[in-house]
């Protein structure tokens, strides 16, 4: 916690320059035992201050600092300051002002007014102002009467010494100011530029199918809020590369749908991410050879052996038949045969297609 700041002035006229050194001493040491307590003493005399020439009197710079003091601590021994007592108006000027601040401590050392200006000054004291001023035999003498007048200050809440909770909130706030809210905003910056970044996304292609046939490309879409974007890849190996992308669909839910000839339609909803993998399977377009047994008289064949690579099936009693055809036998073409006793063989080769039939006809 940031100490607190007591300031502090000492007036004298020059003959007790050397008593002003105890305060030095003084001072130090209650800043070192003050320290715990996050208060810290600022102490001045005359010689604290810069004497360069300006527009106003010197006495005016003290006069100010005067203002803003806490504490200012009057000494007096055989004569008058020249100033003191000016610098005593302006430190009563203050307080009243203030109501509580400066606090102002009068101390005569010893029984040695030799000046008529003091005798009348400490006569004004006491009589108009109703303060009965304090005397001084030492230095420790001082230290000892002035450590009283500091217990009772504090004691008082003018020297205010925070409270366990208030060192508690200011940690708090110091960890909100200088730690919590700089890495809120670096988030918040981090945030903010991949929100306005645009993102690319790839999309690869999975066959989740073992076979020997050719991929003869695909179309691959992209639907996000109210965009569309298609890709075409030649190769299953190949990416689709969907660019300027707006960051803030990161993770939220995207269509895809893919068409390629001899694999079933895909249409899938993913949460978008900078690489997809859509998975895709071979349909079954290539999987049964059917068709019908005719001989010349397109009478329906029945007995007919239908034979496909090493598959066979025999044709019904209306000439039918249908032949599955395994993944890994699939082709784009394939040789039909078709063979019965009492008839010549039948051998063609093409193309294979769920939806068209074979017709077969059949010669004695």
């Amino acid at each position: 916690m940031r100490s607190k700041l007591v300031k502090v002035f000492i007036a004298s006229s020059a003959e007790l320059d050397q008593d002003k050194t105890m305060f030095d001493v003084y001072f130090s040491d209650k800043n070192k035992l003050y320290r715990k307590k996050d208060i810290e003493f600022d102490h001045r005399t005359w010689k604290d201050f810069c004497s360069s020439l300006n527009d106003g009197r010197l006495q005016d710079r003290y006069n100010a600092y005067i203002r803003e003091c806490d504490l200012v601590i009057f000494l007096f021994h055989t004569r008058l300051g020249k100033y003191t007592r000016e610098e005593l108006e302006v430190a009563l000027a203050a307080f009243r002002e203030n109501k509580e601040r400066p606090q102002i401590f009068i101390y005569f050392k010893e029984e040695g007014i030799e000046d008529e200006a003091l005798t009348n000054f400490k006569q004004y004291c006491e009589h108009t102002l109703g303060h009965f001023c304090d005397v001084y035999t030492t230095p420790e003498d001082w230290r000892v009467k002035f450590d009283r007048q500091l217990a009772i200050l504090e004691q008082e809440g003018v020297i205010r010494v925070p409270s366990t909770e208030e060192k508690m909130l200011y940690r708090l706030k110091f960890t909100l100011s200088y730690v919590v809210a700089p890495l809120i905003v670096m988030w918040l910056a981090f945030k903010a530029f991949f929100y306005f970044t645009p993102v690319t996304t790839t999309v690869c292609l999975s066959d989740q199918t073992v076979s020997a046939l050719p991929f003869e490309g695909a179309d691959i879409t992209l639907t996000y809020s109210d965009k569309s974007e298609t890709c075409h890849v030649d190769r299953l190996t190949d990416e689709a590369i969907f660019k300027e992308i707006h960051s803030r669909y990161l993770g939220t839910p995207v269509q895809l749908s893919v068409t390629a000839k001899g694999y079933e339609p895909v249409d899938t909803v993913m949460e978008l991410e900078k690489r997809l993998v859509v998975n895709i399977r071979r349909d079954k377009s290539l999987s049964v050879v059917f068709g019908t047994v005719k001989d010349e008289a397109n009478r329906p064949l029945s007995g007919v052996t239908i034979q496909v690579i090493d598959l066979q099936t025999v044709s019904d009693e209306m000439g039918n038949f249908r032949l599955s055809v395994p993944l890994d036998k699939q082709q784009v073409q394939q040789r039909v045969q078709a063979f019965k006793k009492g008839y010549e063989l039948w051998d063609f080769t093409g193309p294979v297609s769920d939806k068209i039939p074979w017709k077969i006809i059949l010669r004695k």
